[in-house]
């Protein structure tokens, strides 16, 4: 709890450590990112960019309450990078080399490799990269 604090006083990383269950976590310019208390897990490379949110659609909805208590509601794969400013609202999976473009609503799995953007995020290419990694 300590350190959760320390993190939004210092960096305005709002966070529950508990919740957050990803083998490698890298948070460029960590200002205003919420991941709240719902459950991220990643066995794999994930990169978030400043100012991204996670959110649930709705905590009545059944899948998020069995996901909530498994502290699993946003699984990502390996090689995923979210963009700056976006919202990724669960519970959803996303699959492994997948590139989340800035400004962007994830409201949905995403079950293909790729580049996706927009307001609800769309495939955009196939064309995966790794330089962010």
């Amino acid at each position: 709890m300590v350190l959760d604090r320390l993190l939004f006083i210092i960096y305005g990383v709002e966070l529950m450590s508990f919740s957050v269950n990803v083998k490698h976590l890298s948070m460029t310019h960590p200002g205003g990112v919420l991941l709240g208390g719902n459950g991220i897990y990643s066995e794999g490379r994930v990169v978030i960019m400043s100012g991204v949110k996670f959110g649930g659609k709705s905590p009545s909805d059944p899948l998020y309450k069995e996901k909530h208590q498994i502290q699993r509601v946003f699984e990502l794969g390996d090689n995923v990078v979210i963009g700056t400013s976006s919202v990724v609202l669960g519970p959803i999976t996303i699959c492994d080399n997948v590139t989340i473009a800035a400004m962007s609503l994830v409201n949905k799995s995403i079950t293909e490799p790729g580049i996706y953007a927009g307001i609800p995020a769309k495939k955009l290419s196939d064309k995966i990269t790794y330089e962010w990694l």
